[in-house]
């Protein structure tokens, strides 16, 4: 009564009162002080006072449009990020902040699907006639945001730009084994081996395959980085450096009806514990990131559905072997004894983490060697005589660089006190996620680094060949800088070797080597969690979520 009592006080017209209360709440929303469900709980409540009571009066019809475009304003989806993004070009594209903004905008020829399986997507169909040759075609109803169409020449371009050595792509790896790219027509694109990959199928379906307009390419540059033109459901709208992404809809999608919301929105929420709070609110509408502590509470929470799956990846922390001290063989089996891993992960991570044998590979994945290669024990007397044997007996000051994740950081205080057993004065670099990726493509760092890698594709070797090979050091993903030739030519051999059984065993034999080099520590392989507003549908968690477009098929439940 009181609210519609002073609306015809203060105005002769109900409903422009109305739309005056609505605009209200959409200026609230739009500054980030109130959330899209109390927005639309406003929006109920303003409308169960609009009309008088007593009266079936209502306001005249004119007046109730822009009712409507509020609400349809606020269709919005909003992920929260772990840290900033380096950037919104595929070929740059390799950290998982990145990808889940990068996958919304630009698409690959194919894509896995939730068994990581390949399936179809900017290519219609594919086919390899021979050990050496794949040959794509095109769809010819896609389009870009800028609105030229898809044609070969642009997956040229495309490709072209990962292959420069000038762009510095993290992902130009995956190309190593290809010979020729050529277009035959508009709608056909050959690619020719040097020779036989196990690996190179699943290449069209990460971002080293996303196809950008190559107008766009020749336009901008480096810059593109910051313009970017792709093929997905969402189109770029603006990045605010810290702050957020925003991307609209892409009104000229291929995929008739997709994608559902008006807007996609990636907010930078570095600390563990404010996502959370996001989810609860519902700030947020999903995260890939929770705190480890935190997991049972977000699974309670009413409002939330939440995925999970044993992902293709693990946590480790790298040791720079080419440089001193941990070019020494000694000091890194000395670092690894003095660690009582399995111990620091069980007070740290309550509910999800899996404790991590010494190989890379988990045990989920075909050829892990995780069975075969038990977690190294702890046993600091080991670690002593290592240490009394190695170049540095006395010891020697390192950093250990991280990111703000809150098990990270964990991990990092307690190797902190650990080492200094040994006579190792460990300094923790805590620094934001996107300057950690600086570091991860820089390589440039002494020391120690915590590394998280999760498989580009669903086979052992993406989680060897890019890691451990010595030719793919920084800025490529061999963050610490190993070589070994046995190793190198092991993996070699898996690489062209299309045999399942002998792949297997150069792969199991190549994780044994690497397990006795120590390179790194193994941390853990981590449980992915994927907490989503229940009232949002269409996305379904696999193995290899960091290349997934997740937005495409999202609808409000």
């Amino acid at each position: 009564m009181r609210a519609d009592r002073c609306a015809s006080q203060s105005d002769p017209d109900p409903g422009r009162a109305l739309d005056h209360r609505l605009a209200a709440y959409f200026s609230e929303i739009t500054r980030g002080r109130v959330t899209r469900r109390q927005f639309l709980g406003g929006v109920a409540g303003t409308l169960a006072l609009a009309a008088p009571v007593g009266s079936l009066a209502a306001p005249a019809a004119p007046s109730f449009l822009p009712v409507r475009s509020l609400i349809q304003s606020v269709n919005t989806f909003t992920y929260g990020l772990e840290g900033d993004i380096v950037g919104l070009e595929p070929a740059l594209a390799y950290d998982t902040a990145t990808l889940a903004v990068v996958s919304q905008i630009s698409e690959g020829l194919l894509m896995f699907d939730r068994k990581g399986g390949l399936q179809p997507l900017l290519a219609e169909r594919w086919e390899q006639p021979d050990a050496l040759t794949y040959v794509y075609h095109l769809r010819d109803d896609v389009t870009f945001h800028d609105g030229t169409t898809m044609t070969s020449a642009d997956v040229l371009a495309s490709i072209a730009r990962v292959r420069d050595p000038a762009t510095a792509s993290p992902v130009a790896w995956m190309y190593d084994a290809a010979d020729t790219v050529e277009a035959a027509d508009d709608r056909t694109v050959t690619i020719t081996l040097k020779s036989p990959s196990a690996l190179f199928r699943y290449v069209p379906a990460v971002s080293a395959g996303y196809v950008v307009s190559k107008a766009a390419v020749e336009k901008y540059g480096p810059d593109l980085t910051r313009h970017p033109v792709g093929t997905g459901p969402y189109r770029f709208a603006r990045w605010d450096a810290g702050s957020q992404v925003v991307l609209e809809k892409n009104p000229t999608y291929w995929q008739p009806g997709k994608p559902s919301f008006d807007r996609a929105i990636f907010k930078v929420v570095q600390d563990g514990t404010t996502r959370v709070t996001g989810l609860k609110t519902g700030e947020l509408d999903a995260t890939a990131v929770i705190p480890a502590d935190q997991i049972a509470t977000v699974k309670s929470l009413p409002n939330l559905a939440v995925q999970q799956i044993v992902s293709f990846s693990s946590h480790t922390i790298a040791m720079r072997t080419d440089r001193p001290p941990f070019d020494d063989p000694k000091v890194r089996a000395a670092v690894s004894h003095a660690l009582d891993v399995a111990s620091a992960i069980a007070s740290v991570v309550k509910e999800g983490g899996v404790q991590s044998a010494a190989t890379t590979v988990p045990p989920n994945m075909p050829g892990s060697a995780a069975e075969a290669l038990p977690p190294l024990p702890f046993d600091l007397a080991t670690a002593k005589q290592l240490m009394a044997e190695s170049s540095h007996p006395q010891g020697f000051a390192t950093t250990l660089v991280t990111a703000p994740i809150e098990e990270w950081v964990a991990i990092s205080v307690y190797a902190q006190e650990a080492l200094k057993e040994l006579g190792i004065e460990l300094s923790v670099d805590m620094r934001t996620w996107e300057e950690v990726v600086t570091v991860y493509q820089g390589g440039d760092y002494d020391g120690m680094v915590y590394f998280g890698w999760s498989a580009d594709f669903p086979d052992a070797s993406a989680m060897l060949l890019p890691l451990f090979h010595s030719k793919n050091v920084p800025p490529q993903p061999n963050i610490s800088y190993y070589a070994n030739p046995k190793v190198d030519a092991l993996l070699d051999a898996s690489e062209t070797e299309l045999d399942p059984e002998k792949r297997q065993a150069a792969l199991v034999e190549a994780q044994k080597l690497i397990a006795a080099d120590m390179p790194v520590l193994w941390i853990e392989y981590p449980v992915q969690f994927w907490p989503m507003n229940a009232a949002i549908t269409g996305y379904e968690l696999s193995p290899l979520w960091a290349w997934d477009c997740f937005t495409r098929d999202l609808q409000p439940a």
